[in-house]
């Protein structure tokens, strides 16, 4: 029986699109796009986990390309783009909101520091808390098993009793260790049509 929903939130709950961001990074910046993509899929595990700011990847980038601004400026330039990009996905929150009228919700994610300080100032925590696993403030990844225990913790449930959703297949492999249902979030059309046949909403 599941008691609890767990969502993905880049993705699923927000839509935004890692490499067009860089793409546009690398216009703004004026310089090489392959070479920056090189440079984020190198640093990116260690930037979800926490262990490298944005700040000092945007110092790494200062560097690598010899640019005359300094790191804060990048940074606020890389957060002007997301912010321009990412977009909520209202029509699930709205559905969020009725599934929390009856079941445990949470939000698990693999993000960027400065993106996690974002979606807190815009407080789409709020529609999760305290039910939540952030990569980089927890020092955990989703293919790692530690990241998806502490929420289990958190919200008071067994794997069995939860069913998670992600646009990533891939993330489903340490999930369904916990015996976790899983369902691969497409749109929220096939979405909402699924969750009326796994739960009552």
């Amino acid at each position: 029986m599941i008691k609890a929903i767990i969502f993905d939130i880049s993705g699923v709950v927000v839509f935004n699109d890692l490499n067009l961001m860089l793409k546009k990074f690398a216009e703004e910046l004026k310089i090489d796009f392959n070479e920056l993509l090189e440079m984020e899929k190198e640093n990116h595990e260690k930037m979800i986990l926490g262990k490298l700011s944005l700040k000092e990847f945007c110092s790494s980038i200062r560097s690598r390309f010899n640019l005359e601004q300094d790191s804060l400026t990048l940074l606020l330039a890389w957060e002007k783009i997301y912010t321009d990009n990412a977009t909520l996905n209202r029509d699930l929150i709205g559905k969020i909101k009725e599934i929390r009228k009856k079941y445990i919700v949470g939000a698990i994610a693999n993000m960027f520091d400065s993106t996690a300080q974002y979606h807190q100032r815009q407080k789409l925590f709020l529609f999760f808390k305290p039910n939540l696993a952030i990569s980089c403030r927890k020092g955990s990844i989703k293919s790692g098993e530690s990241l998806f225990a502490n929420l289990l913790t958190t919200m008071h449930v067994k794997g069995n009793e939860c069913l998670f959703i992600d646009d990533n297949v891939d993330n489903f492999v340490f999930a369904k260790e916990f015996g976790i249902q899983t369902l691969q979030f497409k749109d929220n059309k096939q979405l909402f049509k699924d969750l009326k046949k796994l739960i009552k909403v």
